[in-house]
């Protein structure tokens, strides 16, 4: 089997000496071939990250040094919670290993520029990915680092610490009479509880983590990722546990700590009981799922399940959006993720309001970074009733032309940027015609709010709810040089931001890129943050597809667009100043969807396939679906599920905007539940392994009709509200999500089998990791040269991020170290130079 398997580094160290000595141990021509950072202008982006992590270290000092000291006195058989120091080393099976896991060879193209060092923290348990436990001869000797979640993983130490210093604080206050010390006494009583049902649990979960991993070698899943956040959200507890057992003597507790400690330790407790829930709903999955698959069909799952599931959602998700916003993130991601959901309340106050109450509201917008409680209610109102259009305006602020004219001071220059419009001639190809793009906009589907025009100074604005001309694409150019054949566009003055000195001969390579967004906001422009130094890097010329978003323009019309611009690319390449031999795709999000879509469509109608596919975070099933990674996005304030579930209905045409009529959701009257006490009875027993019953296991039939129809929807719309219920009624009853070209996870094997070389870099705390590692299982399956490279503690979207966070910004260069690497590799496979490209074993 010629399975690709590279680990990459999952964060980079700021430690200056250490990346001085990692520089030296790489070649003259690799430093050279990296130059590229000596033309970015970095002023402003180190004036913007260093605010930001200012802000950072303030807010995090206290429990840092605090954590730093716990780890230090902790034994060193824990390997979850101790930090460690990392170098990327090439992994190699076990002796326990089948044989059918691949192994990497020491030729890996990746192997010569990545000796950095993992960052390590205190409070965030570090990847998720498999460390080498020896060194190969191909990189220095070092010391064997200690896995993270494996087998090996010892839950209890921080589990006992946890509960020990529990039941010493809550013996103290039980013995005192006032109404603070009894408050505390009850949130110590529930952390106790939510810990005794939590860690059986988890226990199981871990027995099960080898079931769903892609490989030994590569140990992610979203079971595994839940166990982390558990961990992390634990190591928070433990902190305040500590500096109340300090601190809870003498008049001062009263006067001063114990309002902002009660506070802290409120959350916290708060969150653990939500992880309980988390937890006990992904034990069961792992029965459903008969240990095989991490994304199961909704019909697998009983109706009483499933409905639990909702539950969980709608009266759970409250406790991530305040103090403990975005904790399952690396600390420097924290900080920006607070003011995003800030941003996200003050907008909501002012969307479709009067300029004078808009004004007013934006007054008291600091009172939801002041006060974290009033953030966290309002988010989670948002996301649990907001509509896909105010979805659709909010993200696509940062598509604002003041945003836009600001992001150029962070973006470097580039030679070449033009913005133009392709069609409406049909392409011919080998015989092959690709018509232009006919998919219709929505029949009377509501525009949202024109945030601002995509490429500003083009020719062709066009932006999120303008009119799309029809059987039109746009399209981006950026080069980091004129090149021969470009004169044809033409190019005027206009579209050059730095003189050209000299015209390049034409390029062997050509990199097509689709910008992400949830298939409703965005454009190649917001993307311009990493796509202008990818530009600068690689020396070759990068197309950016613009294409229609929804709701406006619903499937197909994205991926018509798109492989519309591809057949185009073909045959305009000397337009483009490419030669035609090597183009590659890249996509982030829903953009590695749609190219992912596009080499789908390319190999059933016979055209040119590309040569290789770069998908970043990419969802591959939109169908109705569960995963335990998509339980993250209960608690993920970029992903969050309410948004999920809004983009998919928008990209598939669902209109969801108006309430619907009361008899469509509920055919009898029956008694009312109480959804809190309804979600406290199905949590499940602390036993070690929580138990199905057998006729629940079974996949749901025509007997369960009758409970669909009379009570089923009538309980959803309690639970979740009748315009959510509504739209997740219309999303389970609509078979297009499961169509190959949204969900790819669903092509069939002789498809799938004549892929290209593929390039799948999920985030591990990513609602779509299971997605991308059923999709990965299926290459490897079907002997598909692909590589599957797993990225931590970075949230969805890092891409866009290095502005705030000087960690991503660092990580984003060995973002782009890959590209060139990719780039390269590809140059070797067209020369035919097979010492270059990685070879496996089976």
């Amino acid at each position: 089997m010629t399975t690709i398997v590279v680990p990459f580094p999952t964060c980079m160290s700021t430690n200056e000496e250490l990346l001085a000595v990692n520089n030296e141990q790489i070649g003259t021509k690799e430093r050279r071939s990296s130059s590229f950072t000596d033309r970015l202008t970095i002023g402003p982006i180190a004036a913007a990250t260093r605010l930001m992590s200012s802000f950072s270290r303030q807010s995090q000092s206290t429990a840092s040094s605090d954590l730093n000291e716990t780890n230090n006195k902790s034994s060193t058989s824990s390997s979850f919670f101790s930090p460690f120091t990392k170098r990327l080393l090439p992994t190699r099976n076990r002796s326990t290993s089948p044989k059918s896991a691949p192994t990497l060879s020491t030729s890996s193209p990746f192997l010569a520029n990545t000796s950095h060092v993992m960052r390590s923290s205190a409070t965030t348990p570090s990847g998720l990915n498999y460390n080498l436990k020896s060194p190969t001869t191909c990189a220095p000797n070092i010391d064997s680092a200690p896995e993270t979640v494996d087998l090996d993983f010892n839950f209890e130490l921080t589990y006992n610490q946890l509960r020990e210093l529990a039941e010493i604080n809550c013996n103290y206050f039980a013995q005192q009479k006032t109404d603070v010390c009894r408050r505390f006494e009850r949130l110590l009583i529930q952390i106790l509880h939510s810990v005794e049902l939590s860690v059986p649990l988890i226990q199981y979960l871990r027995d099960n983590f080898h079931h769903f991993d892609y490989s030994t070698e590569i140990r992610a899943n979203g079971y595994r990722t839940l166990a982390v956040a558990h961990g992390q959200a634990c190591l928070r507890a433990l902190d305040i546990l500590r500096q109340v057992d300090t601190k809870r003597v003498g008049l001062l507790f009263n006067l001063m700590y114990s309002s902002r400690l009660f506070q802290d330790l409120e959350s916290w407790t708060k969150v653990l009981i939500g992880m309980q829930h988390l937890l006990s709903f992904s034990a069961k999955m792992v029965d459903y799922s008969c240990k095989k698959v991490l994304c199961i069909d909704a019909n697998e799952v009983p109706l009483d399940v499933e409905l639990e599931y909702f539950k969980i959602v709608a009266f759970d998700s409250e406790y991530f959006f305040g103090r403990t916003c975005g904790f399952q993130f690396a600390q420097s991601m924290q900080t920006m993720l607070t003011f995003l959901l800030a941003g996200l309340a003050t907008y909501h106050e002012t969307y479709n309001r009067s300029i004078p109450f808009a004004a007013a509201r934006l007054a008291t917008a600091p009172k939801y970074i002041l006060f974290p409680e009033q953030r966290a209610k309002k988010c989670a109102a948002i996301f649990r009733d907001c509509d896909y259009l105010f979805c659709k305006s909010f993200w696509n602020l940062v598509d604002h032309d003041y945003i836009k004219m600001g992001s150029r001071y962070i973006a470097p220059s580039v030679t070449v940027s033009k913005y133009f419009q392709i069609g409406p001639e049909p392409i011919e190809l080998d015989s092959i015609i690709v018509p232009p793009p006919t998919a219709s906009a929505g029949v009377e589907e509501p525009k949202g709010q024109v945030s601002g025009t995509i490429g500003a100074g083009s020719d062709n604005p066009t932006g999120s709810g303008s009119a799309q001309p029809k059987q039109l694409v746009n399209v981006k150019l950026l080069s980091s040089q004129v090149r021969e054949g470009m004169s044809e566009l033409p190019l005027r003055k206009g579209d050059l931001e730095t003189s050209a000195t000299k015209t390049l001969p034409m390029s062997d390579q050509i990199l097509m890129h689709v910008h992400g967004g949830g298939f409703i906001a965005t454009s190649s422009t917001t993307h311009e943050v990493y796509l202008r130094p990818w530009a600068l890097a690689l020396e070759i010329p990068i197309v950016s597809v613009d294409y229609s978003l929804a709701p406006e323009y619903p499937f197909p019309r994205a991926i018509e667009e798109c492989f519309y611009a591809y057949a185009w690319i073909l045959k305009n390449a000397s337009k483009l100043g490419w030669t035609g031999k090597t183009i590659l795709l890249a996509g982030d999000s829903a953009g590695g969807n749609l190219i992912t879509a596009v080499t789908i469509k390319a190999i059933e109608v016979g055209l040119r396939k590309p040569d290789a596919i770069i998908c970043f975070y990419t969802p591959f099933l939109l169908g109705y679906s569960m995963s335990p990674s998509r339980l993250m996005a209960i608690m993920d304030p970029l992903l969050n599920t309410g948004f999920l579930w809004r983009c998919l209905a928008a990209y598939a045409g669902i209109k969801v905007d108006n309430e619907p009529p009361q008899d469509e959701l509920t055919s009898t009257k029956g008694s009312q539940i109480t959804p809190e006490n309804d979600l406290q009875n199905n949590v499940a027993s602390p036993s070690v392994r929580p138990t199905v019953p057998e006729q629940q296991s079974q996949p749901k039939v025509q007997a369960s009709g009758r409970m669909r129809e009379d009570t089923y929807y009538a309980r959803l719309s309690d639970i979740v509200g009748s315009r959510q219920a509504y739209l997740l009624r219309k999303l389970r009853e609509s078979t297009l999500p499961n169509h190959p070209y949204m969900s790819p996870l669903r092509a069939p094997d002789d498809i799938l089998r004549q892929f290209p070389t593929t390039y799948l870099i999920p985030c591990a705390r990513d609602p779509f990791i299971d997605d991308n590692i059923e999709f990965a299982r299926r290459l490897a399956t079907l002997n598909v040269l692909h590589y599957f490279i797993v990225v931590d503690e970075w949230p969805h979207g890092y891409l866009d991020f290095g502005f705030a966070s000087n960690e991503i910004a660092q990580y984003n260069v060995e973002i782009i170290n890959m590209m060139q690497t990719i780039v390269r590799q590809s140059i070797s496979n067209d020369t035919g130079d097979v010492a270059s490209v990685p070879s496996f074993t089976d």
